[in-house]
């Protein structure tokens, strides 16, 4: 049965097919046969640490019965907004201005089309979304199956508390250890 193989596969059997013509060329071994892993490294085309490491790691697949994967690349994600102290006071009003003079529940999405106004904010609401959570906010669901925006002034959320949880808001509190 034949199997589709990618193009790195592809390549690694080009590069030692052409070692080993090499080798029928010259009518001798290019690498002394004792040195396995220098003749692996010499054929696939990669370093003999990189050989060594993909065998620890066959070995160690083959005592636990699983698969060796490809390690998945962590690249570092640049944030892509920044806000100044000066920012984040402005959402806070703007969340407050909803309250007092809007007689409005802010959502995420209201709140974004007035910061795209007044500082020219161009980001998502997801990015919205975990700048606020980042600052400290929290989204918390209403019964209209909405998220909005609430600002508390405690800093941190008493259990012993009898406030109403009928209300929908994101609520500025301080960091703690318990989330309800």
């Amino acid at each position: 049965m034949s199997q589709a193989l990618d193009d790195a596969a592809r390549e690694v059997i080009l590069k030692i097919k052409r070692f080993c013509e090499a080798e029928k060329n010259n009518k001798s071994l290019l690498i002394p046969i004792t040195n396995v892993r220098a003749r692996v490294a010499a054929m696939t085309g990669v370093s003999e640490k990189t050989v060594s490491r993909i065998t620890k790691e066959g070995n160690i697949a083959t005592r636990t019965c699983s698969k060796i994967v490809t390690p998945g690349k962590c690249r570092p994600h640049p944030k892509k907004y920044n806000l100044h102290d000066y920012h984040v006071r402005l959402i806070r009003q703007k969340i407050q201005q909803f309250y007092t003079a809007n007689k409005k529940l802010p959502t995420v999405n209201k709140l974004r089309i007035e910061l795209l106004e007044d500082i020219e904010f161009k980001g998502s609401n997801t990015t919205l979304r975990r700048i606020l959570k980042e600052k400290g906010f929290r989204l918390n669901p209403c019964k209209s199956k909405r998220k909005t925006l609430d600002e508390r002034l405690d800093t941190v959320s008493d259990p012993t508390n009898n406030e109403s949880d009928s209300h929908c808001s994101i609520s500025d509190v301080a960091p703690s250890s318990d989330h309800n």
